[in-house]
C-alpha cells in the first residue's frame, strides 16, 4: 500500500507540474497575441499579383456543402486564378461551373496529401502559389488579396485563421468547436508574434510552388498529416511560414460526439507521428532559432500531456482523500486556468458568450476527452495512423444534383482549351484587365459594387468614395 501511495504521489505531482507548465505556456502565448501589436506587411498596391491555383481536395462531400464552397470562390476578386477540385470521391464529382477544373485519380493512395501531390504537377504553368482549402470552408472576396500580402521573398507557406460557425442549427458541441478554434487561432498568433513554431494546418493555407518543387512535392512519404510533414520540410529547407488571422475561412464543425472524437484522434495521432519522423532532424537543423525549437517542444507537450494527465483521474480519490497532495488553492487555480484560456481570445474579439460556452463544455468533455487523447497519443507513438474522414452533416434541403462539366481533364490537354477555367478580372466598360491597385480596391473596399470598372471608367468621385474603407481594411489587424 505504501509503495502504491508513493507511486500515486509521484504521478500526481508530475501531472500537476506538467499542467502548470503547459498552462503557463498557453497563457503567455494568448497574452502575447492579445497585447502585442500586429505586424502588418507593407502595403504595395502597385505590385503585380501572381497567378494563384486554388486547390480544394474533395472526398464524397455533400453536394450542398461543395456548391456553397465553389460559390464563395467564384465571388473572389483577384487578377487571375484557377479553381481546381482534387477529387478522390467514390462517385466522380460533377460541377455546374465551367470555371472549375476537376482532377480525378484512380486511387486514394496517400489520402488528402496524395490528392494534393497528384494535382500539383497539373496546375496552370503560370501558377506561383497553391492555396489549399477544405471542401467545407467558405471564403470572403478579399481572401486571395490577403494571401498576396505575404507573397514575399523567403516565405514558403502561409496559414490563415480556421474559423467555425457554418453549422445550422448550432449546438453546444459546435459552439465548443468554434471556441476551440478561436483559442487555437489566438495561440498561433502568439507563437507567430514571438517567433515560435508556426506551421500550416491543412486548410486556409498557401504554399509557394517553387518551395514545394524544391522539396520534391507534397507528401512524398505516405502520411495522413501532409500539412505538418510539409511544415517540417519547409523549415528544415530554410523557408519561412507566416500566420495572418485576417485571412479567414469558415468551416463546418462536427455535430456528433463520435465524429468529434474521431477528428481529435486523427489530429493527435498523426501530429505525434510526424514529430517522430521529423523532429530529431528539425532540432539538428542550423539556422532555426533556439526559441522556435523550444516552442516546438512545448507545442508537442500540448498533444501528449494526456499520457500523464488521463491516469490521474483514477488516482484522484487517493490523492485528495488519503495523501491530500493538492492544496485547495492549487485545485482552484488549476480549475480556473481553462477559463482564462477560453476567455482571453473571446474577449479580445468581443465573443465572450462563445468563450463561456467553450469553457463550460471543456469540463463536460474533460474525462472522455482525456481518454480519447491518451489513446490517440499511444497510436501516434507506436503505430502508423491512417486518414479517417470527418463527415459533416448538412441541415438544409439538398439542391438539385450538379451537372455539366465534370470528371478529369487529362494533363496532356493544351492550356488553350482550359482558358475558360481561369478567373480574370477585366473592366466591364472597356474590357481592359484591371491593375493590381484596382483589384485591391474591389476586393477590399468596394465589395458592394457589382459591376467592375477600371478607375478611369468608374470616375474619380466614385473611386474616392470607397478609399477610406480601403485604407481602414488595409491597416486592420
Amino acid at each position: 500500500m505504501v509503495t502504491f501511495l508513493g507511486f500515486v504521489s509521484a504521478w500526481e505531482l508530475l501531472a500537476i507540474g506538467l499542467t502548470l507548465l503547459i498552462s503557463t505556456y498557453l497563457l503567455i502565448e494568448l497574452v502575447t497575441a492579445v497585447l502585442r501589436p500586429w505586424e502588418s506587411p507593407p502595403a504595395d498596391p502597385d505590385r503585380d499579383l501572381p497567378f494563384v491555383s486554388v486547390v480544394i481536395p474533395v472526398y464524397n462531400e455533400p453536394v450542398e456543402i461543395l456548391q456553397a464552397t465553389i460559390d464563395s470562390w467564384e465571388r473572389v476578386r483577384y487578377p487571375a486564378f484557377e479553381i481546381v477540385l482534387a477529387d478522390d470521391s467514390t462517385v466522380p464529382v460533377r460541377v455546374e461551373s465551367t470555371r472549375v477544373r476537376v482532377i480525378r485519380r484512380a486511387n486514394r493512395e496517400g489520402f488528402k496529401g496524395g490528392a494534393l501531390r497528384n494535382a500539383f504537377p497539373q496546375l496552370h504553368p503560370s501558377s506561383e502559389w497553391m492555396v489549399v482549402f477544405d471542401a467545407d470552408f467558405v471564403v470572403d472576396p478579399d481572401v486571395l488579396v490577403r494571401f498576396a500580402e505575404h507573397f514575399q521573398p523567403g516565405v514558403g507557406g502561409i496559414q490563415g485563421f480556421m474559423a467555425m460557425g457554418l453549422n445550422r442549427p448550432a449546438t453546444y458541441l459546435t459552439r465548443f468547436s468554434e471556441a476551440l478554434h478561436e483559442v487555437a487561432g489566438t495561440l498561433l498568433a502568439g507563437r507567430s508574434r514571438h517567433r515560435g513554431f508556426v506551421g500550416v494546418q491543412g486548410t486556409v493555407q498557401a504554399y509557394r510552388n517553387e518551395a514545394i518543387r524544391d522539396l520534391g512535392g507534397i507528401a512524398p512519404v505516405l502520411t495522413a498529416n501532409e500539412d505538418l510533414d510539409t511544415t517540417f520540410r519547409l523549415r528544415k529547407a530554410g523557408w519561412r511560414i507566416v500566420y495572418d488571422p485576417r485571412i479567414i475561412g469558415r468551416g463546418i464543425a462536427p455535430d456528433e460526439y463520435g465524429t468529434f472524437f474521431t477528428q481529435i484522434t486523427r489530429w493527435t495521432a498523426t501530429t505525434i507521428r510526424e514529430y517522430r519522423r521529423h523532429w530529431p532532424g528539425f532540432l539538428r537543423t542550423r539556422g532555426i532559432p533556439l526559441t522556435e525549437k523550444v516552442d516546438s517542444f512545448l507545442f508537442l507537450l500540448t498533444w501528449t500531456n494526456a499520457l500523464v494527465v488521463a491516469p490521474t483521474f483514477l488516482f484522484l480519490p487517493w490523492a485528495l482523500l488519503v495523501l491530500r497532495l493538492i492544496p485547495l488553492w492549487v485545485a482552484i487555480g488549476i480549475t480556473c486556468l481553462p477559463f482564462f484560456v477560453f476567455m482571453i481570445p473571446a474577449l479580445a474579439r468581443g465573443e465572450a458568450r462563445r468563450g463561456l460556452v467553450g469553457w463550460v463544455w471543456y469540463y463536460v468533455l474533460l474525462v472522455p476527452g482525456a481518454a480519447v487523447m491518451m489513446r490517440a497519443a499511444l497510436l501516434g507513438l507506436f503505430t502508423e495512423p491512417g486518414f479517417k474522414r470527418t463527415p459533416k452533416a448538412v441541415h438544409a434541403p439538398a439542391p438539385e444534383p450538379l451537372a455539366g462539366h465534370g470528371g478529369a481533364i487529362p494533363a496532356s490537354t493544351g492550356w488553350g482549351a482550359r482558358l475558360e477555367t481561369i478567373h480574370a478580372l477585366t473592366c466591364s466598360e472597356c474590357d481592359r484587365p484591371l491593375s493590381s491597385s484596382e483589384v485591391m480596391f474591389y476586393a477590399v473596399a468596394a465589395l458592394d459594387v457589382d459591376s467592375l470598372a477600371c478607375r478611369e471608367c468608374l470616375g474619380d468621385a466614385e473611386w474616392s468614395r470607397h478609399l477610406p474603407a480601403l485604407r481602414r481594411r488595409a491597416l486592420a489587424a
